[in-house]
């Protein structure tokens, strides 16, 4: 293999480790917010959009539409460098936070499950390059495509059936989700977890988590993610994190566009 041969494949190789970047990255709670509202910053004015803003699609009956309009298509695309934060301190059992640590530590040796391809739930689940939502309430269902990773899919269901017992669920990397909306929010609640997943950035998880996610889409082009994690096998107590998309941003929603191909073998 000839040198140019090799610096391109080390090139690509970081090209799309780069862009396989969590919605949750960051391993740290954010900045306490200045007198500007952001971290340590000076007052700022808000953000010139870099888009229209436009409505949220609606549904004939008025709720939210979390995906495209009937007869469109579109999904969210998501940038490196896009993270949110813990809202606090992360409340570690003492063996949890020496695993984080570890990981932390030994990044260049401990990979990530999803860049691996292994399916990733949760916050972790909304990967660079991006996601779609399909809403489709004749079905009682949302549905979660992901681009990246091992390109899976999760379903919500929003028919009001409730978890399966805890002895019939089979543990697996995404869960078993159930959903509802309280106004333009869907709440999703999911539980049904291996001990193979890591479930935001280096934080570790076990067969107890229990994770209830909020999207909410106050516009066409923004969305609003909230999740808390709760492991009393982990954690001694629950947290929170939180992530927004908008017209502000590179990351964004990408109207009439497709979903296209990305192999995650390919960073190897």
């Amino acid at each position: 293999m000839s040198i140019y041969t090799r610096v391109a494949t080390a090139t690509a190789t970081l090209a799309l480790f780069a862009i396989a970047i969590p919605f949750f990255a960051q391993d740290a709670p954010a900045p306490a917010a200045g007198k500007g509202g952001k971290g340590g910053g000076k007052a700022t004015g808000p953000a010139k959009p870099l888009r229209p803003i436009e409505p949220a699609p609606r549904w004939p009956d008025g709720r939210v539409n979390l995906g495209a309009a009937p007869g469109h298509t579109g999904y969210w695309e998501l940038r490196p460098g896009f993270a949110g934060r813990p809202s606090g301190p992360v409340p570690f059992q003492p063996w949890a936070k020496a695993l984080f640590d570890y990981r932390q530590s030994s990044q260049k040796l401990t990979r990530p499950p999803y860049i691996d391809c292994r399916a990733a739930p949760g916050p972790e689940y909304l990967l660079a390059p991006g996601f779609e939502i399909i809403d489709a309430p004749d079905l009682k269902r949302v549905f979660l495509m992901d681009m990246a990773g091992s390109h899976s899919w999760r379903v919500i269901y929003t028919d009001g059936r409730q978890h399966p017992k805890p002895e019939d669920l089979r543990p697996t990397f995404l869960g078993h989700s159930i959903g509802h909306f309280e106004g333009d929010t869907l709440v999703i609640d999911t539980v049904g977890f291996n001990e193979k997943i890591w479930i935001m950035g280096s934080y570790p998880s076990t067969e107890q988590l229990h994770l209830t996610e909020k999207f909410t889409r106050p516009t066409l082009g923004s969305l609003e993610y909230e999740v808390t994690i709760d492991d009393p096998g982990a954690y001694t107590g629950p947290w929170s994190a939180r992530g927004v998309i908008n017209e502000t941003m590179a990351a964004g929603f990408v109207p009439n566009g497709e979903m296209f191909e990305y192999i995650c073998e390919d960073d190897r």
